[in-house]
């Protein structure tokens, strides 16, 4: 190397070095005011995302670009990013209220990584800012440039820390000094990073993402089996029991972006790159076929969710997440089914549909897609038209989660004649005078509770004649459980009777007063589930799964033998257990 050639890589990393210890005293300097009444916190979050953008981008485009050609670069993101998150900040009484909201920090940490990559190149070539090959490289290589900048960092403060150990055994506190001093804390912090995102450039053959990229091809066919899999057998098991809950349509749409990634790692950055492998591109076509069938499935559980139970924030993000991933469900099988070419067409469609979520992320931070607005809205018509009982009615959510919003919404609830009943100012009286929110929902939960069990025993039928039950015989019962067996109680079985019974007889010789459950399973048709219950005669209800047999297998329930119990057709007797006999099956208690 020739001595100009050192010299300018020694600048280079000492400009790095500075850029980020500068900017972590900066941090540090921010925290350090963060309760300073001369600082106003819409002041406090503009500086603190400026620093933290800029920063951050300054130090992805130093290395592609030259040094002084990424600081003033790297203003074309942060000055946006810093007005998005400051008209964000907006919706909250504090501006820096946001730092505590998962969804909007996630939503702008998005917009930057997503929109670096597009700057770099950019900057590099402006008239090939929408090239996939050179976008392709850019994030890939961004990706391994900062995750080994943050794991050099991680490695200096272990380091640190065990010198500071062995010095401290012939008490020398030199390093003690330092850890001690959180500005300098900050300060090396960022200079480390700098520092290593610096030399990972200058390797950058040496580190380079192919090597990653190359294993990540191999996961194609084992996906595409899982993935293949999972679409069979859903005819089999029925959809019923696959929009159980929220976190199918997370699970879904994780699936589908690890599908997206994989194709695009296949595809590489042009044809030229591509590994010429039949089995994998063959399977790479068959992943983008079935794309659609799991993004569409994602987007049908949101759907039935909010449908369910309206809109909150995080559904709200969720929907935009589908709405994007429904685009690439239906481009990337056209892409592939219109055969030759198909490879070129799906990068076209990746810069295309990036660009896209950029877009759909930076409204979710303007008043344009305010999913604060859109929950607050939901959930109070829906308490309105009286689709949402007073119990299950967001109050916590909606004062002190949902910004501005929220309280408006609430505010407009509590002032409007049509909407007033007496239960709702009472539970806002008891909302407003609890110590805190979580005093106020165990408050709200214990009374839950208790209706739970008054439901739960109204409504649930006991055999045999003359047995009784008590909501004191179900204390100590989880209120998950009893809304599952009250879910079950009201989907009816045949002539309009409730899909739940109940047979109290001493089925464990070890306690005086039990039951077995029976309850149809809201997660599958006609099926339906069993409990065990010990009722709290000496102390808490206790309640477990029940076994049920028919000869040496465990076969499911079906309505049938909650109509056999109703018609009388059922008995309960001694076996390896004593159990109760219904059906040709033998439920009894788990040994």
């Amino acid at each position: 190397m020739s001595l100009n050639a050192a010299v300018e890589l020694s600048k280079n990393r000492a400009i790095l070095f500075g850029l980020g210890f500068v900017s972590g005293l900066e941090l540090w300097l921010l925290s350090e005011h963060w309760d300073n009444p001369a600082l106003p916190p819409w002041l406090l979050l503009a500086l603190l995302s400026f620093i933290g953008s800029y920063v951050s981008v300054a130090l992805a485009l130093c290395g592609p670009v030259s040094v002084f050609r990424a600081l003033g670069g790297a203003l074309v993101l942060s000055v946006p990013f810093t007005a998005l998150t400051s008209l964000a900040g907006r919706r909250y009484e504090l501006a820096t209220g946001i730092l505590d909201q998962p969804i909007p920090i996630s939503v702008s940490i998005l917009v930057l990584l997503l929109a670096t990559p597009f700057l770099i190149v950019g900057l590099q070539n402006r008239p090939a800012w929408r090239s996939y090959t050179a976008l392709f490289e850019a994030a890939w290589a961004l990706t391994i440039r900062y995750l080994s900048a943050w794991a050099f960092v991680g490695m200096f403060w272990v380091l640190m820390f065990l010198s500071d150990a062995l010095l401290s055994l012939v008490e020398v506190k030199v390093i003690d000094w330092i850890t001690d001093e959180e500005w300098l804390v900050f300060g090396l912090t960022g200079g480390v990073l700098g520092l290593a995102m610096a030399v990972v450039f200058e390797l950058r053959a040496a580190v380079s993402p192919f090597l990653l990229l190359r294993l990540l091809r191999l996961l194609v066919l084992p996906v595409l089996a899982v993935v293949a899999v999972f679409l069979i057998a859903i005819p089999l098991r029925g959809l019923s029991q696959l929009f159980g809950d929220f976190s199918a349509a997370a699970t879904l749409m994780s699936v589908a972006m690890v599908m997206i990634t994989l194709i695009a790692v296949v595809l590489e950055r042009d044809d030229a790159r591509m590994r010429e492998s039949v089995t994998i591109s063959i399977s790479t076509q068959y992943l983008a076929v079935l794309l659609p069938f799991v993004t569409g499935l994602a987007a049908w559980s949101i759907w039935l969710r909010v449908s369910d139970y309206g809109w909150t924030p995080d559904r709200v993000l969720a929907a935009c997440f589908s709405a994007v991933l429904l685009g690439y469900g239906v481009l990337y099988p056209l892409a592939v089914l219109r055969r030759t070419g198909w490879e070129e067409r799906i990068r076209r469609i990746n810069v295309s549909l990036a660009l896209v979520t950029i877009a759909i992320l930076a409204a979710l931070l303007t008043p344009l897609l305010n999913p604060d607005v859109i929950a607050a809205s939901s959930q109070v018509q829906r308490y309105q038209d009286g689709r949402l009982s007073l119990d299950n009615f967001p109050i916590a959510q909606l004062e002190h989660d949902w910004g501005r919003a929220g309280r408006e919404a609430l505010k407009a609830l509590e002032d409007s004649p049509e909407s007033q009943s007496p239960e709702l100012i009472s539970r806002l009286q008891d909302f407003r005078s609890a110590d805190n929110r979580w005093a106020f929902e165990r408050g709200v939960t214990s009374e839950k509770l208790e209706g739970l069990k008054a439901e739960l025993v109204e409504k649930l039928p006991i055999f045999p004649e003359g047995e009784t039950l008590n909501v004191e015989d179900l204390e100590g019962l989880e209120q998950y459980d009893l809304s599952l067996w009250l879910t079950g109680c009201d989907l009816p079985v045949s002539n309009g009777r409730p899909g739940c019974v109940l047979i109290i007889d001493q089925f464990d010789l070890n306690s005086d007063r039990q039951g077995m459950l029976l309850y149809r399973n809201s997660h599958s048709a006609l099926t339906v589930k069993t409990r065990f219950l010990t009722f709290a005669t000496q102390g808490l209800a206790l309640s477990k799964e029940a076994l049920v047999l028919a000869g040496q297998v465990r076969p499911r329930l079906n309505t049938l033998a909650i109509e056999q119990i109703f018609d009388g057709e059922y008995s309960v007797g001694p076996s390896s257990l004593r159990a109760l006999h219904v059906g040709g099956r033998e439920i009894t208690t788990r040994p």
